[in-house]
């Protein structure tokens, strides 16, 4: 079959349609997941400990302990070992259903795994006020079953993409997919402080009510507009449907419709896994670096408020949108064109991505008083260089290993979230003072992390799908692995 003659356009598709589905999918799920960093500001009121506590000179701006809104009375005297209870407890949850989730997901389909933990968040979130009111312990409960919920959803939005995604045109699709995270991170900021003011419920309860709402309208027209595989879906066209089909079975096989068993002794012997293991508990520590250590040095070093700069806050995320969705076409254009190949694409996406942010990252820590604005220009460079990782170990977990792909990810996601529990803690070890010199082995250490994890990548990553995540065409005879000459020629959509 000539599939450069009868490749559909990408734009408009109901592959294309997917994604943008489950971009909003991903913008309200991290909604979901941030609403309550932004949220306990205005819940909590001031400790009798930090009331009138003593101004702090940095680079000539006075700064006090915690951030204060006259207009906002906080209804909940938590302390800080309270406060900090409740805003970890969703990663506790979210650790443990990564793996489940990508299982599931391979036995029952995305579809329904998707549905049911973004209505299962969704419904949850809706009860947050409630909870917060009962107990401070029912909703720490809460917020770790919430946790629980999404750490299955984004394994299950990858294994979807393993039998959605044509091969040449993953990096674009998973690319306007998880940029829906980001946007979610942009909007919920605004909408938090103005509905802390002026939402009805004493203000910060309507937070949790309009996204709880917006999460259970996005389930509706998830319902209605998804399916597992293309063949099932009502409303595709027949050539669309032929071509997706076509091309991911020339990548990883003929599809039987049997649900293979995972091979969990050939996962975790791969190289090929292995590379996108390391690459991702990088990345990720960076990423952890950048949004919860960094806003810490600015205060400290710098005198720097990142909640006092308004729409400002925001340009990071943009850049971080903009760079995930140009580093997607970028690379599909370099393998479709034949200017690299798709393991020297991955390679190059993650030397750029994480040597690139660590070299920014150090860069900052080296700004002294009165570069606000040169330290904001590095934070964005930063954050927008390392969207180019989702061109990278991203959507390599759906090369090597499409059957498994979510199994394979959520695993990774398992292991990379330590990052953010041991981040934080090397941090406030390495920074007990707060001084400039501090903050810098933090950054270098960050820096190594990061290049190390690309490096790693690199060496060990393959192009290819492995061997062990053949589908086979008849039961007990492996397909053999696609060489890199038999891949697909696509045309430019």
């Amino acid at each position: 079959m000539d599939t450069a003659a009868t490749k559909p356009r990408l734009v408009p598709s109901t592959r294309f349609a997917l994604s943008l589905v489950m971009f909003f999918g991903c913008l309200v799920t991290y909604m979901m997941r941030t609403n309550m960093s932004f949220a306990v500001v205005c819940m909590v009121s001031e400790n009798k400990t930090d009331t009138g506590a003593e101004k702090i000179s940095r680079c000539g701006k006075e700064m006090t302990p915690a951030n204060k809104n006259d207009s906002v009375i906080g209804e909940f005297d938590w302390d800080k070992q309270t406060t900090g209870m409740v805003l970890s407890s969703f990663f506790y949850g979210y650790i443990g259903s990564q793996i489940i989730g990508g299982h599931l997901a391979s036995r029952y389909g995305g579809k329904r795994v998707v549905f049911v933990t973004i209505l299962g968040s969704a419904l949850l979130t809706l009860v947050n006020p409630i909870a917060a009111r009962t107990s401070e312990y029912a909703l720490a409960i809460l917020r770790a079953a919430i946790g629980f919920l999404q750490g299955a959803t984004f394994p299950a939005m990858h294994t979807m993409w393993s039998v959605w995604g044509p091969p040449q045109e993953l990096s674009v699709l998973t690319g306007v997919t998880y940029a829906g995270a980001q946007i979610g991170n942009v909007i919920v900021l605004p909408l938090s402080g103005f509905l802390c003011q002026y939402g009805f419920d004493g203000g910060w309860p309507s937070i949790f009510y309009i996204i709880g709402v917006f999460g259970v309208a996005w389930c509706a027209i998830w319902w209605y507009i998804s399916s597992d595989k293309p063949v099932n879906h009502p409303r595709i066209s027949a050539d669309e449907k032929q071509y997706i089909i076509t091309s991911v079975e020339a990548s990883m096989g003929k599809d039987t419709g049997k649900v293979p068993s995972t091979p969990w002794i050939k996962i975790l012997t791969s190289r090929a896994v292995w590379a996108c293991w390391f690459g991702h508990f990088a990345g990720d520590w960076g990423a952890y670096t950048m949004l919860v250590s960094l806003p810490s040095f600015l205060k400290d070093v710098l005198g720097l408020n990142l909640s006092s700069l308004g729409a400002v806050a925001s340009i990071p995320y943009i850049a971080y949108f903009c760079a995930i969705n140009a580093g997607g076409v970028l690379a599909d254009t370099l393998r479709s064109k034949g200017i690299l190949s798709t393991l020297n694409t991955r390679r190059a996406a993650m030397l750029v991505a994480l040597v690139g942010q660590g070299l920014f990252l150090v860069a900052s820590g080296y700004c002294g008083c009165g570069q606000d604005v040169l330290v904001i220009i590095f934070i964005t460079c930063g954050m927008a260089i390392s969207g180019l990782q989702y061109a990278g170990f991203v959507v390599n977990y759906l090369e090597i290993a499409p059957p498994f792909s979510g199994t394979v990810m959520g695993t990774g996601n398992t292991i990379s979230a330590l990052a953010g529990i041991i981040s934080p803690a090397v941090t406030s070890y390495l920074t007990p003072n707060g001084t400039q010199e501090e903050w810098q082995v933090v950054l270098w250490l960050t820096a190594i992390i990061l290049t190390a994890g690309a490096v790693l990548f690199s060496v060990l990553a393959s192009g290819d799908v492995q061997p062990w995540a053949k589908l086979t065409a008849e039961e007990g005879h492996e397909m053999a692995p696609l060489r890199e000459g038999e891949k697909i020629e696509l045309a430019t959509a």
